[in-house]
């Protein structure tokens, strides 16, 4: 899972990298204002679009990793109250046996 992070991290900074270069390109270009400035919009508008798939990525994976560590709470949870029924089990096993021990001492001593 860290690999498949990792793999995210490098295409988001080279996305962004990409961006910001092409965003300083058409600042430095010798071409009028306003073709530049149209530039910039549409520069803007894919820079807003994928900022906002990635947010969506992201949401999704976070949803996804919640729900993961969410089964695995529920899976724990369930193991410990089955080994807390079964230790109080043979707990009550224990005791139901001291208590017959004693009580056939207590016969015994009694005759």
């Amino acid at each position: 899972m860290a690999s498949k992070n990792g793999n995210k991290n490098t295409l988001l900074a080279l996305a962004v990298g990409a961006i910001a270069g092409a965003g300083i390109a058409l600042l430095l270009a010798p071409q009028s204002g306003e073709k530049t400035r149209r530039d910039v919009r549409r520069l803007g508008k894919k820079a807003l679009d994928k900022t906002q798939s990635l947010q969506a990525e992201l949401c999704s994976s976070i949803d996804n990793m919640a729900d993961e560590v969410w089964e695995k709470v529920r899976e724990d949870l369930d193991q410990g109250r089955k080994w807390t029924e079964k230790s109080f089990a043979e707990l009550q096993r224990v005791l139901n046996s001291g208590r017959d021990y004693i009580r056939d001492g207590i016969d015994k001593i009694r005759g």
